[in-house]
């Protein structure tokens, strides 16, 4: 990720939807992160046990917002 002002948004994985696989977070953090690519973001997913957390840069926030509802995350 290029220098700059970053933002991280953070998703309970408890509250994923139906079509995501809790039990296969790899699998989840890759598909969020290639859609986000896909719509013009390049973004770092990682996750612990609990959180996924997504960091952007802050000036990509509204297409990361806009993906993000696209896979009924937020």
């Amino acid at each position: 990720m290029s220098a700059g002002i970053t933002s991280t948004i953070r998703l309970a994985i408890r509250t994923l939807p139906e079509h995501f696989d809790r039990s296969r977070i790899t699998t989840v953090i890759e598909t969020i992160e290639q859609e986000l690519y896909d719509g013009g973001v390049y973004a770092n997913a990682t996750a612990d046990s609990f959180t996924i957390e997504i960091t952007v840069r802050t000036d990509q926030l509204l297409d990361t917002a806009k993906v993000l509802t696209e896979l009924e995350l937020i």
